[in-house]
């Protein structure tokens, strides 16, 4: 496996599906992704954004289907050798660093009530 370049052409085109292995992630380049949490509101991806990230940190599986929201999406797979390459570069781990801190902001803005949010 190796990381490529990979564009999406259509709404709806599947990243990843619900409990597919996170082997890689998506760092998005154009459009926007979008993860389907059920009965949530979404969380929308831009440009800079790493889809699968969590999952593929964690090396579990993935917990909700993430989509192409757009027409257009260009997005780079990172797989773990790339990745592992990567961390060698201290820019690049603060980058994750905040991508990471972005993925909890998001799921915990969906999943705990504000009045439970203590930051």
């Amino acid at each position: 496996m190796q990381s490529s370049y990979i564009p999406f052409s259509g709404p709806g085109e599947i990243l990843f599906k619900k409990g597919d292995p996170a082997l890689g992630f998506y760092w998005v380049l154009n459009g926007e992704a979008e993860i389907i949490i059920p009965n949530k509101r979404s969380i929308i991806l831009s440009p800079g954004a790493m889809a699968g990230l969590d999952s593929f940190i964690e090396e579990d599986s993935v917990p909700f289907d993430i989509i192409n929201r757009g027409r257009k999406l260009d997005c780079i797979f990172i797989d773990r050798r790339c990745y592992n390459n990567m961390r060698e570069h201290h820019e690049f781990n603060r980058y994750m660093n905040r991508m990471v801190l972005n993925c909890l902001r998001s799921y915990r803005n969906l999943l705990l009530p504000s009045e439970r949010i203590y930051l």
